[in-house]
């Protein structure tokens, strides 16, 4: 049984000198917020390290640890008149980062999701992104530890495929939610090597401007949901390898799974309705079939969550004014009851949140009008984060 922990992620990609820096907890033997199988921490590649003005504007977008020591960012750094993709690799804990090649993901529009990456393993990962308006599904994998990345050729018979939604692994299997015209489809794979098929679907996409699908694993259980303003559709992954329609409690919704059974909701609500706007806590002891009473979230939006079974739960909040924009992480360690704002920051909304062990976690803050991202490390437990420094 794994030990209470949070989940944070992110990703990037270059090479440089970091503050060095040692996890202070054991390592879990799973990611808690979707990768859920076992590390296997033998053959960790040596990191070269590389100058620090080699990374000067790096802006960390996604991140994926697979132990307190090893894991991966994708991010971008200054190109002329536009920005390219890095990925860095660590075997220690950031107190070296090297740069390992980055797949060929295509430029995309100011308002389209950033790239995002996850690893299984220190061989197994991800990267994906979803790209409005192209044909083609932005997704690569790699199978040995981010040296080569191949293109995914998911078995979409649709010409439009937009990208990949949300990715996760667990459980020795990964799963892709895949816009496929109007709708999204699940398709899965060993982690270990190439072998799609569809799982799920078709779920509604939603006529909304803003479809966002999301996908929380737990060993060899799931849940989905679609957000498109409100809930538009979700699933949840039965033991067959199979998705089944389900819906969480409330009309947005931003999900975390503790364990097999239990199932978390942070709900924003009263946004799209014109009521008034709340945020809630719900959870599921029996697979999401029930959910408890509503516990309020001090704030005004969640933008992520993350849960360490059944007490600790850390939800990445941001509230906006006519002149700024307020990032908290809000931690609650009995179940929801009472919260405690562990960070507070401007900035323009999360875009990762993961604990790898029980003492360690990570996130990534956007940066305002158009400035760099910051990544942030926890190592007791959520409750102090510091900065990560690239260069």
């Amino acid at each position: 049984m794994l030990p209470p922990v949070i989940v944070l992620v992110a990703v990037a990609g270059l090479v440089t000198q970091a503050a060095a820096s040692t996890s202070t907890g054991p390592d879990d033997a799973a990611h808690l917020r979707g990768l859920g199988g076992v590390v296997r921490t033998a053959g960790l590649r040596p990191a070269a390290g590389v100058g620090g003005d080699n990374l000067a504007g790096f802006s960390p977008q996604s991140v994926s640890y697979v132990s307190s020591a090893e894991g991966w960012v994708l991010g971008t750094v200054p190109c002329g008149a536009r920005r390219c993709v890095r990925l860095l690799h660590t075997v220690n804990d950031g107190a070296i980062w090297s740069e390992l090649p980055a797949p060929p993901i295509p430029s995309r529009g100011s308002d389209s999701p950033a790239p995002r990456v996850r690893f299984a393993d220190d061989d197994d990962g991800w990267v994906f992104s979803t790209l409005p308006g192209v044909t083609t599904v932005g997704a690569w994998s790699t199978h040995d530890g981010g040296s080569r990345w191949s293109p995914i050729a998911f078995p979409v018979k649709s010409p439009y495929a937009a990208g990949v939604e949300d990715l996760e692994a667990a459980g020795g299997t990964v799963q892709a939610a895949v816009q496929v015209g109007a709708n999204v489809d699940v398709f899965s794979s060993p982690v270990s090597h190439d072998a799609w098929r569809k799982t799920g679907g078709p779920f509604a996409l939603g006529a909304g401007p803003v479809p966002s699908g999301e996908l929380a694993l737990q060993g060899r259980t799931g849940w989905f949901v679609q957000n498109n303003r409100v809930v538009v559709s979700g699933a949840r992954l039965g033991r067959s390898g199979a998705w089944r329609a389900w819906m969480p409690p409330c009309l947005e919704a931003e999900l975390s799974a503790p364990s097999t059974s239990d199932v978390d909701a942070v709900c924003t609500e009263g946004v799209w309705t014109g009521t008034k706007i709340s945020v809630d806590f719900y959870t599921s002891t029996d697979g999401g079939a029930r959910f408890g009473s509503a516990r309020p979230v001090p704030a005004s939006s969640a933008d992520l969550t993350a849960a360490a079974g059944a007490s600790t739960v850390a939800v990445a909040t941001s509230t906006s004014t006519a002149s700024s924009v307020t990032a908290e992480l809000e931690l609650s360690f009995d179940g929801g009851t009472a919260w405690t704002t562990a960070y507070r920051h401007a900035g323009g909304g999360w875009l990762d949140l993961e604990f790898t062990t029980s003492s360690q976690g990570v996130a990534i803050l956007a940066g305002l009008g158009g400035g760099p991202n910051t990544m942030l490390m926890s190592r007791d437990g959520g409750r102090a984060w510091s900065t990560v420094r690239f260069a």
